[in-house]
């Protein structure tokens, strides 16, 4: 029989997974990700295969569990990265998100 502290440890894993899972889910509808249940489900999968592999009397190092744990997440941030700054091509000579620079021409009236 399984003790209160594993059962409580299970119940609060599942549901803080279940929100998370939840969380992937509002953001892919708000952000028109492809395949939100998907994502959600994903998401879901892996952080609960991680929980289950932790609360089972198996001996797993905790960093396999890490990897698993976060696989998910991660690969869902990946394609939201990639839904939100779309296809564009990637440029060289520049920063994402960085401000453009003035030329000197315009900056001839400041000084």
């Amino acid at each position: 029989m399984a003790s209160l502290q594993v059962v409580a440890a299970a119940l609060l894993g599942y549901a803080v997974v279940f929100g998370c899972s939840v969380t992937v889910y509002r953001d892919a509808v708000r952000l028109d990700i492809s395949r939100p249940r998907f994502w959600a489900g994903f998401v879901f999968v892996t952080c609960g295969a991680g929980l289950g592999l932790f609360l089972s009397s198996l001996d797993v190092p905790i960093p396999g569990l890490l990897v698993i744990v976060l696989a998910g997440p991660a690969l869902y941030l990946f394609e939201r990265d990639d839904t939100k700054h779309g296809d564009e091509p990637a440029d060289p000579h520049s920063l994402p998100n960085a401000p453009t620079s003035e030329s000197p021409s315009d900056r001839s009236g400041e000084e």
